[in-house]
């Protein structure tokens, strides 16, 4: 039967993939063309005849041939892709938070700093001078964040509830300056408006802006999740053609991620170690 042997090796020569699986493949064909051949001489044909009628209906040894490489071909390009993908989405995901976290980052500070410069220029004022209130409206047109700006009086929306709590009461209060514009919000983006309000002694400044905020959370808590699935089916998937597939690890790459593979794969490298090392231990002994 060397011929049917050496027929299946010729289907997986070149065949880049699984090992053992490979092996395994190769056994279920061989067995499969030997049933056929003890068919075919229990109906009269000679050994040679069986073989060469068996391996006919078998098919083509160069359609085989192709059938395997493509099949291990998908195999790998389908879980290269999904890796791909997810990494793609990590890179992206991470990538956009960090940018909208910046934004808001740089959107605090520069409130911040439009604050302190209206605080000095409302320090030790009784009153909001038309002067004054140009060179508050030139602040805020500096930025493209700032949708309002509102000034009371301290006296008129400050309550004190033990020494250091501090209550704004707005209703019916009106202020003693008020700016309003139209900023660049886009619903689609996801922009709402957030208010920092900060008062001393003798006024309180309040400041609408625009914020990012959450589209930040949705796009940390949408694209990581995808990021997160997508890695794990690769890891199941390499895990499954490695022929060392258990309900443990799924669990662990589901709960642990790109950590858990890692501790998969160096198991993996020691058990090969331990493996290699016994097999020179029985050689040499």
């Amino acid at each position: 039967m060397k011929r049917i042997e050496k027929f299946v090796d010729s289907m997986y020569l070149n065949v880049e993939g699984d090992q053992q699986e490979i092996n395994e493949l190769k056994v279920e064909m061989t067995n499969h063309l030997l049933e056929a051949v003890h068919e075919l001489k229990a109906q009269g044909k000679t050994e040679q005849q069986a073989i060469t009628i068996a391996i006919k209906r078998f098919g083509e040894e160069k359609e085989i041939r192709a059938v395997i490489g493509q099949l291990f071909d998908i195999q790998k390009v389908f879980a290269k892709r999904v890796l791909y993908i997810a990494i793609v989405c990590l890179i992206v995901t991470m990538s956009s938070f960090y940018l909208l976290w910046k934004v808001e980052e740089s959107t605090a500070q520069g409130i911040s700093d439009t604050r302190s410069l209206i605080s000095y220029e409302l320090k030790d004022k009784d009153i909001i001078t038309r002067d004054m209130k140009r060179k508050i409206e030139a602040l805020v047109e500096e930025t493209n964040y700032i949708s309002e700006v509102t000034i009371y009086k301290s006296e008129n929306v400050i309550s004190r509830s033990g020494e250091n709590y501090v209550e704004y009461h707005w209703k019916g209060v009106q202020p003693d300056f008020q700016y309003q514009r139209t900023v660049w919000a886009p619903k689609w983006l996801g922009a709402d408006f957030d208010t920092f309000e900060n008062g001393d002694e003798q006024w309180v400044v309040s400041i609408g802006n625009r914020s990012f905020s959450r589209l930040e959370a949705v796009v940390l808590f949408v694209g990581m999740p995808i990021y997160w699935t997508l890695f794990t089916i690769w890891a199941i998937i390499n895990a499954y053609h490695q022929k060392r597939l258990r309900i443990g690890w799924i669990f662990i790459f589901v709960f642990f991620n790109i950590l858990g593979y890692l501790i998969y794969y160096f198991t993996g490298r020691q058990g090969l170690f331990l493996k290699k090392h016994d097999e020179f231990y029985e050689d040499y002994i």
